[in-house]
């Protein structure tokens, strides 16, 4: 009988000490530095296990983010992706209308290359938080 319970003791500590605390949120806003030309926002290499990110312009101004590889920092609007077919990056990526966010939570996503966006002018800006 003590066996048992030394036994399921063990258990029910260990299950205590697997606890891990939260991940921080980081907060990685940028303002765009080129309207139209597509700038880093999370580096590469550097996973991910959520992200938010928000158009923070108040006008007509849009946004577009790209988190796959495909659209490369530096790349505009109208660049050719070839692996798609040939359409621009503007259509191979995720629109932020004004005040429109993304989100994902869905679990680890491993940032290769990293996470990119552009807005519509410079200085227009994106909300970006990570954990």
């Amino acid at each position: 009988m003590r066996a048992l319970l030394a036994i399921l003791l063990t258990l029910w500590c260990g299950a205590a000490l697997a606890q891990t605390s939260p991940l921080p949120t980081l907060n990685r806003s940028v303002s765009i530095t080129t309207g139209g030309t597509f700038q880093q926002i999370v580096p590469a290499g550097v996973g991910i296990n959520s992200v938010v990110i928000q158009n923070n312009n108040t006008t007509t101004d849009n946004c577009w983010i790209e988190l796959t590889g495909i659209v490369i920092a530096g790349n505009t609007l109208s660049t050719t992706i070839s692996s798609l077919g040939g359409i621009t990056a503007a259509k191979a990526t995720i629109l932020l209308q004004p005040g429109v966010s993304y989100s994902r939570f869905t679990g680890h996503m491993p940032s290769v290359t990293g996470l990119v966006g552009t807005c519509t002018s410079s200085g227009d800006s994106l909300y970006v938080d990570t954990q």
